[in-house]
């Protein structure tokens, strides 16, 4: 004996399923928010330090470990030892300096208070600026 089935039921799943192609289609049209760090990484050559700290100008959160830094003449990508808990959040981001320079596996981001060591640094090229 077969069942029946409400023309109302097939059309709901139906609906459903085209709906979801719908939504779906405008999602994967859209660009990331943000440059994927590994691409920065492999775009840049790693840095000993960042000269003239006091030109930063700007910080960028990619994600919880790593940000981009713009001074006047460069950007930089600093990768953080461990996730900063909040950075992508924080009110007041600032960096730790020793005598005017920023080193890497020595100073520090700070994001709202929270001191995030600094692992490594890139200096990124224009090809890797673009993507921002």
């Amino acid at each position: 004996m077969s069942r029946a089935t409400s023309p109302w039921k097939s059309r709901s799943r139906r609906g459903l399923a085209a709906g979801a192609v719908l939504l779906a289609a405008p999602l994967a049209a859209l660009p990331p928010s943000t440059p994927d760090p590994t691409s920065l990484v492999q775009t840049g050559h790693p840095v000993a330090s960042i000269p003239t700290a006091d030109s930063v100008r700007d910080f960028q959160p990619l994600d919880g470990e790593h940000v981009m830094l713009a001074t006047e003449e460069h950007r930089y990508l600093l990768t953080l030892n461990r996730e900063c808990v909040g950075l992508r959040w924080a009110r007041h981001v600032g960096v730790t300096a020793s005598d005017n320079t920023i080193w890497a596996g020595f100073d520090a981001l700070t994001a709202d208070g929270e001191a995030c060591p600094i692992r490594e640094i890139h200096r990124v090229t224009d090809t890797g600026v673009d993507e921002l």
